[in-house]
């Protein structure tokens, strides 16, 4: 009898040792902060630039069309080559080792690779591309993604891409993304050779996972709205959500700057978003 109450003391005890330990792995819920919201408007600011790429050389002209007295979105230190291998083309858009200037103010270096078919007219394109040692404002980019470009339902040209982008800092902290960002285009495309009047309007979700393992879940509640000529989303706003957590950052009133305001749990706050 005392052998089998020492054997269920022995369990209780290795229960309780158990219990205890899994407290002590439970990890504490982290508030969002100022900071995880500009790393995400960072985010923003390479998914739109290089969707901007991608679109501009994935159609029918020649990748040099807007070079000489026509605006290029793209620094003039880009090279581009293309192969073909029946009706896929490859394209690299090659910027170089060092910083090149976007018409935006952005800078950029490395390789975008993208491929596609040469089906121009389709009503609906697929399109994939890759980067090699690419940098945006000196943060490494990582990852694969394709863009599907269709039209919306006021008929103008619309592109919807899958996100999966790995982003380091140049003080080495790593951010992962995934999600979908659909950008309308709502002004300028009907004038390619003035890519400054370009203007679009984008709608989207995705989860971002943050260097210290926290991961939050941002919606697009008021569509951004970005201009080509102009480094910074212009206006919109993004409700971010982690547990009981929650933060709304809102771009301001259509200015060209990095100044926002974010609302953390219904406390309002400045911000700089930074970037160039």
């Amino acid at each position: 009898m005392k052998t089998q109450k020492l054997i269920v003391g022995l369990l209780l005890s290795l229960a309780i040792i158990s219990c205890n330990k899994d407290d002590d792995n439970t990890q504490p819920v982290v508030p969002i902060n100022q900071q995880e919201v500009a790393a995400n408007a960072q985010m923003d600011d390479i998914s739109d630039d290089v969707l901007q790429i991608v679109e501009s050389q994935s159609d029918s002209e020649p990748a040099n069309r807007l070079s000489g007295s026509a605006q290029n979105f793209m620094s003039q230190c880009a090279t581009v080559t293309t192969t073909q291998s029946g009706d896929t083309w490859i394209r690299t858009i090659d910027f170089g080792d060092t910083n090149c200037m976007l018409l935006n103010g952005n800078t950029v270096r490395g390789k975008i690779i993208i491929t596609f078919n040469n089906d121009f007219d389709a009503a609906t394109r697929t399109i994939a591309y890759a980067f090699d040692n690419f940098y945006h404002n000196d943060r490494h980019v990582e990852g694969n993604r394709t863009v599907v470009k269709t039209r919306s339902a006021n008929n103008h040209p619309q592109a919807t891409i899958t996100l999966d982008m790995t982003v380091t800092t140049p003080a080495g902290a790593v951010f992962h993304r995934t999600g979908q960002r659909v950008r309308e285009f709502t002004q300028g495309y009907d004038t390619p050779f003035n890519l400054s009047d370009n203007a679009f309007s984008i709608t989207g979700n995705w989860t971002t996972t943050f260097p210290n393992g926290t991961t939050s879940s941002a919606t697009i509640t008021s569509p951004l709205i970005i201009q080509w000529n102009c480094a910074h989303i212009l206006s919109g706003t993004i409700s971010f959500t982690r547990n009981t957590n929650s933060a709304i950052l809102d771009y301001g009133d259509g200015t060209c700057d990095n100044q926002a305001t974010v609302t953390i749990n219904g406390v309002l706050h400045n911000i700089t978003l930074g970037g160039n």
